[in-house]
């Protein structure tokens, strides 16, 4: 039998050893600034999606841009290159263009692959909250994605 401060003293160290393994999601997520090269790396791969996309150049209002290991969550507003909204009516997509149902937005989920970066999921125009199914599908955590 164990005494109870044989107990306390398993219990207090099992308890430690899962609070040292827990995940700190919210320190581990760094959010990218401009004049950062994985900021640059970052938006010229989605680029190049959302222009062979459009057929049009594109510039980025940036909504979020964040980091956590060697993933990274793009929230963006694509724009013209003098930095005004695109009418999607006159681009490559506007054939699949709803404006009472698209949004104005390309949520980018990116993987990093040594110095470059890989798209993984994109999202062009989502109506819905896509990044809820890329966090459970590859068990990233919410603040990549969102912060409350």
């Amino acid at each position: 039998m164990f005494s109870r401060r044989q107990l306390v003293t398993v219990m207090a160290g099992s308890a430690t050893a899962t609070w040292l393994n827990a995940p700190s999601y919210a320190q581990q997520i760094v959010q990218i600034e401009r004049g950062s090269p994985d900021r640059q790396a970052i938006l010229d791969v989605v680029r190049a999606s959302v222009q062979r996309r459009l057929g049009v150049k594109v510039i980025f209002q940036v909504e979020r841009l964040a980091v956590f290991g060697e993933w990274a969550f793009a929230g963006l507003r694509p724009r013209t290159e003098k930095g005004n909204r695109i009418d999607y009516r006159r681009t490559l997509y506007a054939k699949n263009y709803e404006p009472d149902l698209d949004s104005d937005t390309v949520d980018v989920l990116l993987r990093r692959n040594g110095a470059s970066w890989s798209i993984v999921e994109e999202a062009f125009l989502p109506t819905d909250v896509v990044w809820e199914e890329w966090q459970r599908k590859f068990k990233l955590p919410r603040e990549l994605f969102f912060v409350e």
